[in-house]
């Protein structure tokens, strides 16, 4: 019997009213298959949950649909590639394109997680000196050279760099990309010898792991996902820490250590190297507790909706971040601080809309992000499936309705609900639909079929 806290569920589990009056309709108390597949075909016929690749297997940030999305992606420079938002796209395909009767209609090729991955990987193999000038002591790799780390945020047709200035010191987004790509070897989805894989994937991996222990990446000073504060992030540390796993399992299963040789420089990496880095990284996450950052004795970050990012990656592993009780805790944070009426805030007094930095909002006038209950759906729906919990379960159900009520009247899924500076009432913000939040909300529909099916909620 698993003992957890669960003192900061919502009462009664209360689900804010849908945004889209035709879906409110579907949102049920508890569901079968047969409700899910009502939903799933609504999302079908408004084409809610189309996700695109470019021919080159990039994603924009904002899935350009048509002529107005594209307007609105271009406008907000969400028409980038961020690894980070590209290796989430990859996680929704690759679970769809293996759910033949979720993915009807819906039209997920079968290699369109692959076309995803290998977008990310060949990017860092063109501009690999990036790593290298970090490796090789050209560049310091601190706040100031941020420009001169590898580039995290790209063209999406050309995969070449953006040349305006940027916050390129994110380790969780390199941990993304380093997360999949072993994953998916580990797992037999992708194989090392393939001619398309071979090059990228070494280089990635060698390249990455020296990477890593130059910045000493578990005390590293970096920006973490939402490019705003330097620091120590929790939810960084444990993006690195989990891909280091899945490198690791790679390492020990095919019984070989990498080796790569770039300008002269041979680099490695091998079982010992990658257990010490995977303990450091321990070390600071459990120093950390549930806390995002802590800076001195003025700033603390208690609760960052980015925590649950690396939950996720676990969750899709079935590998806990530490253990299934650190899990919950840092998901009762996040819920206790940062739930909404609509989504999740990213922290308290965010100012940020989607656009531009807004001083007209007061306490609770967050931007609500949609991605949020989704991706928390998910990670609860592992922890049910794990362990049979019942609560868990009643979790995952709670922040699956809320991801289904945040879509807005439009069938689509914006990045976030926002006040109107004129009206002063919830609106979508500009940035819709969201790749992310398409692909966090598709997840949860596929992790909530598998608890229906572990229940025997058929009909």
């Amino acid at each position: 019997m698993n003992t957890f806290s669960m003192a900061h569920a919502p009462a009664a589990f209360e689900v804010p009213q849908a945004k889209n009056f035709e879906l409110g309709k579907l949102i049920r108390p508890s569901y079968t298959l047969t409700d899910l597949e009502a939903i799933r075909q609504a999302f079908v016929a408004h084409n809610t949950l189309k996700l695109r690749r470019y021919s080159s297997g990039g994603h924009s940030a904002v899935t350009v649909l048509d002529e107005k999305t594209f307007e609105a992606a271009v406008d907000g420079l969400l028409v980038f590639h961020w690894d980070r938002d590209n290796i989430m796209q990859t996680l929704a395909e690759l679970r769809l394109s293996e759910d033949p009767e979720m993915n009807e209609g819906i039209g997920i090729a079968p290699d369109a997680w692959r076309k995803g991955l290998l977008a990310s990987l060949i990017h860092h193999k063109k501009r690999d000196f990036r790593f290298m000038d970090i490796i090789a002591d050209r560049a310091s790799g601190l706040p100031h050279d941020y420009m001169r780390r590898p580039h995290i945020r790209y063209n999406p047709i050309s995969l070449e760099e953006v040349g305006d200035p940027w916050g390129h010191g994110q380790n969780d987004s390199l941990s993304f990309v380093n997360f999949m790509m072993h994953h998916v070897l580990n797992t037999g989805r992708m194989a090392i010898q393939d001619n398309a894989v071979t090059d990228v994937a070494l280089s990635f991996s060698a390249l990455t792991h020296a990477f890593f222990w130059k910045v000493n990446v578990w005390q590293d000073q970096d920006l973490g996902a939402w490019e705003d504060c330097v620091g120590v992030h929790w939810s960084s540390v444990a993006c690195v820490l989990v891909s280091l796993r899945e490198q690791l399992d790679y390492i020990v299963r095919t019984g070989n250590r990498v080796h790569y040789n770039k300008d002269g420089h041979n680099l490695y990496v091998d079982e010992k190297g990658l257990r010490e880095l995977i303990e450091k990284c321990e070390v600071t996450l459990r120093n950390l507790g549930t806390r995002e950052f802590v800076q001195g004795n003025q700033h603390t970050r208690q609760a960052d909706l980015a925590q649950i990012n690396p939950l996720l990656l676990a969750a899709f592993s079935g590998k806990p971040v530490l253990d299934d009780a650190n899990t919950v805790a840092v998901l009762e944070s996040v819920e206790r601080e940062l739930t909404s009426p609509i989504g999740m805030r990213r922290y308290l007094n965010d100012l940020w809309d989607g656009r531009v930095n807004r001083d007209d909002l007061g306490a609770g006038g967050e931007a609500q992000w949609c991605h949020g209950s989704p991706q928390m759906s998910y990670i609860w729906g592992d922890l049910y499936l794990r362990t049979g919990d019942e609560r868990f379960f009643d979790k995952q159900v709670y922040h699956f309705n809320r991801g289904l009520a945040s879509v807005s009247e439009r069938w689509l899924i914006p990045e976030a609900w926002i006040i109107d500076r004129q009206s002063r009432q919830w609106v979508p913000d500009a940035n819709e639909p969201l790749a992310w939040a398409q692909s966090m909300l598709a997840l949860s529909m596929v992790q909530i079929k598998a608890s229906l099916l572990k229940k025997g909620k058929v009909g």
